[in-house]
C-alpha cells in the first residue's frame, strides 16, 4: 500500500473521528454547526475534550441573549497588537462569531504592566492592541481580558478555568511580542488541554 494511501485513510480516519465527536456532542445539547467544523479540523483532540465538556455543561436555561437552540461554544482570542494577531481575531469571528456566545479577546503582558491596565480599564488595554475598530469584529466580542505571565501559561491558564473550548492565536507576533507569542501556538499544542486554532497571517487560518 503506497504511503499517499496511507495518508489518506489516516486523514478520513480523522475527520471521522471527530465528526462522530461532533455528533455526539449534538445529541447531548450541543447544536452549534461550529462544533461540526472543530470536528473535522480537531479530529479526535475534539473527542478528548468533549466528555469533560458535556460533563460540564451548564444547566437550564442559556444564558440570555443565545438564540434558542445555538451553541454554547466559547472561544479564546490572544491578542498582541500584531497584524498576525489582529488577524487571528478575524478570523476567529468569521468562523465561530455568530456560533460564539462567548468570545474573548485576551492580551497577556508582565505582572507589573498587568496590575496597572486591570486598575484601569481592561477594554481599553486590549483595544489598544487591535487598533482600529473593526465593525464587522467589534459586535461579536462579549470580553476582554488582561492576563499576567508567561503568554502561553496565561492563555492556557485561563481557557482552563474558564472551560474555554477554543484558543485562537497567530503565528508570529511583532517585536519582543515575536520572540514571546511566537512560541505559544507550540506550547499550547504540547500542552493539549484546549483545541488550538493557529493562524497564518493574512491569508487562511492555519490549522492543527
Amino acid at each position: 500500500m503506497s504511503d499517499v494511501v496511507l495518508v489518506l485513510i489516516a486523514l478520513a480516519a480523522w475527520i471521522v473521528v471527530g465528526l462522530v465527536t461532533a455528533l455526539w456532542m449534538a445529541r447531548r445539547g450541543h447544536r452549534s454547526p461550529g462544533w461540526m467544523f472543530m470536528g473535522a479540523v480537531f479530529g479526535p483532540v475534539l473527542a478528548v475534550t468533549a466528555g469533560e465538556r458535556v460533563e460540564h455543561a451548564p444547566q437550564g436555561p442559556p444564558p440570555a441573549g443565545t438564540a434558542e437552540g445555538q451553541g454554547l461554544l466559547r472561544v479564546l482570542v490572544g491578542v498582541d497588537g500584531s497584524p498576525e494577531s489582529r488577524q487571528a481575531l478575524r478570523t476567529a469571528v468569521h468562523l465561530f462569531g455568530p456560533y460564539a456566545p462567548t468570545l474573548v479577546a485576551a492580551v497577556v503582558a508582565d505582572y507589573d504592566s498587568a496590575e496597572a491596565e486591570r486598575a484601569g480599564d481592561p477594554a481599553a488595554a486590549v483595544r489598544r492592541r487591535i487598533g482600529t475598530p473593526d465593525r464587522d469584529v467589534t459586535p461579536y466580542l462579549t470580553g476582554y481580558e488582561v492576563l499576567a505571565g508567561p503568554p502561553a501559561e496565561a492563555l492556557g491558564r485561563y481557557a482552563r478555568e474558564n472551560r474555554m473550548d477554543l484558543v485562537v492565536v497567530g503565528r508570529h507576533g511583532r517585536g519582543l511580542s515575536k520572540r514571546l507569542m511566537g512560541s505559544v501556538p507550540q506550547a499550547l499544542l504540547r500542552e493539549g488541554a484546549v483545541p488550538v486554532l493557529v493562524t497564518g497571517g493574512p491569508g487562511a487560518p492555519r490549522r492543527r
